[in-house]
């Protein structure tokens, strides 16, 4: 029998025990607003993020043999990851301060500004860095694995000569995605609920280019680690 490692086990409770905090956080919402966007999305996506690693150990053993390139990178950056649940927390944490009793997206902790900054500027960069660090990391391990070969495989080696482009067009393409989502629950919960005061979602286009700023910041701050880094090297 195979024994867990102590930084694997401090790594799992890390995402078990964020896990439970975004569950309580989802079941407080539905409990406050009465309104599925602010529950389900967020707990669906939580919990993909944070439950990925069990997923794929239920499904390739330690002693599984990967097929393709795909298959090799998701093992090495998701499955056998120790740094793994480090890159996710900032999202699950990004949710859990949404809790209607601590929510530092509206009422008077969303109010606060220190240089024109809110307080979700917080959560939104560090999300946006852990993210671009992730996927600039994960272009790399793609580009170290070399044994593998055809068109997708030449397609996706050939990325790792710009892991920081490949990183921002993810960031964007997410943060796009990330903005016109909340845009459609504000939405939603609008036509539930009249009173702007009385539902979870605050959109805002000033929110939005904030929450824009935010990201790149956060890439930003991920690259020149990530530089730091390799010249540490």
């Amino acid at each position: 029998m195979s024994r867990t490692s102590p930084v694997r086990r401090h790594q799992n409770l890390l995402r078990y025990g964020l896990w439970l905090l975004v569950a309580q956080t989802a079941f407080a919402n539905r409990q406050h607003y009465r309104l599925v966007t602010t529950w389900l999305p967020h707990l669906l996506t939580n919990s993909l993020s944070l439950l990925l690693p069990d997923a794929l150990r239920l499904i390739f053993s330690s002693r599984h043999q990967s097929r393709n390139l795909i298959e090799a990178t998701l093992l090495t950056m998701v499955r056998d990851n120790p740094r793994y649940a480090v890159y996710v927390a900032p999202l699950a944490l990004g949710y859990i301060v949404s809790h209607p009793r601590f929510n530092i997206y509206k009422g008077k902790m969303g109010d606060l500004r220190v240089a024109g900054v809110g307080l979700d500027a917080i959560p939104h960069t560090a999300t946006a860095f852990a993210f671009s660090a992730l996927a600039a990391d994960t272009v790399d391990t793609m580009g170290s694995h070399a044994n593998y070969a055809g068109l997708l495989a030449a397609l996706l080696r050939r990325s790792q000569q710009s892991p920081e482009l490949i990183s921002l067009t993810l960031l964007a393409l997410i943060t796009l995605n990330w903005e016109y989502g909340e845009y459609q629950m504000q939405q939603y919960e609008l036509a539930r609920v009249s009173d702007p005061t009385a539902i979870n979602m605050q959109w805002t286009p000033a929110d939005t280019a904030r929450d824009v700023i935010s990201n790149f910041l956060g890439w930003l701050l991920a690259m020149v680690w990530r530089r730091s880094k390799q010249r540490e090297k």
